[in-house]
């Protein structure tokens, strides 16, 4: 009886290959698994700052439209030629820096870097510059809509207010406000 010593013949090609295979699939299921956390993990960071980003601007908006005062005038939306929003403008009680009713006004400031929505308040019946609050930088554009016979249309009414926020990185936050007046 004959043993053979693997010192002296070396590797058959089906076991280099078997090894070479088994390698390979090790590389790929590990490549798979940790190019899935990492995406994962991007995926909650991103998250984490939209989740972060919603509730602030989301109070913001309801606490202005929630006392909104319509016997100052009607909600007002105004558009430059190619039909994109240049401001929102209404009457509210929800001030900050004056007391009593004031003006407000929601606008995108752009420059090359980044977009800002500001929110600017002004005195009733004053022709003095308000006081501009930037809002976010995340947001690229808005767009305002109400509702008129089940569907959505631009514009702005008293009773159901749409704003979409198209946001830089992507996507569209829409909230959706009902008017009290």
């Amino acid at each position: 009886m004959q043993r053979s010593t693997r010192l002296d013949k070396g590797f058959t090609l089906l076991e280099l290959l078997l090894a070479v295979g088994i390698s390979a699939f090790v590389l790929v299921v590990s490549y798979s698994f940790f190019n899935f956390i990492e995406k994962a993990g991007r995926s909650a960071s991103e998250n984490a700052e939209l989740q972060s980003f919603i509730p602030s601007i989301f109070y913001l908006f309801l606490r202005d439209f929630n006392s909104i005062n319509t016997s100052y005038g009607s909600p007002q939306l105004v558009r430059d030629t190619d039909g994109n929003v240049r401001w929102l403008e209404f009457f509210t009680e929800n001030c900050y820096y004056f007391k009593g009713v004031c003006r407000v006004k929601y606008w995108l400031y752009k420059n090359e870097r980044e977009n800002w929505l500001i929110r600017s308040e002004y005195r009733i019946n004053s022709e003095t510059s308000g006081i501009d609050f930037p809002v976010t930088s995340r947001v690229k554009e808005f767009e305002v809509y109400r509702l008129s016979g089940g569907d959505w249309v631009k514009g702005v009414d008293t009773n159901l207010l749409k704003i979409v926020l198209k946001l830089n990185k992507g996507g569209e936050l829409p909230l959706v406000f009902k008017i009290r007046s």
